[in-house]
């Protein structure tokens, strides 16, 4: 599902009569607001979604396995990644 799809589908099964503008621009809100905080080393909790945070990554060292370089290692250097866990109810919708 694309996010026109997306925002179609929450168009339509809002309770009251929201247009698909209006859904887009909250969507767009939302991803403004997440990756404000997110950057700012906190943490965003989507109720009945997901918890998202920005976690570090220390450095470290690998050595590549395949190709005319195997053998030989580099360095990743210490970074930010994303990292987003999905809540309890909505793992449940899987099993």
């Amino acid at each position: 599902m694309n996010k026109v799809e997306f925002v179609k589908k929450i168009a339509e099964v809002s309770v009251e009569e929201v247009s698909q503008k209006q859904v887009g621009a909250v969507l767009a809100a939302i991803e403004s607001v997440v990756k404000d905080v997110v950057l700012a080393d906190d943490e965003v909790t989507i109720p009945g979604v997901c918890k998202i945070k920005s976690k570090d990554v220390p450095e470290r060292t690998g050595k590549i396995m395949m190709g005319d370089r195997k053998g030989e290692t580099y360095m990743t250097p210490e970074h930010k990644e994303g990292s987003v866990k999905i809540v309890k109810s909505l793992k449940k919708v899987f099993e």
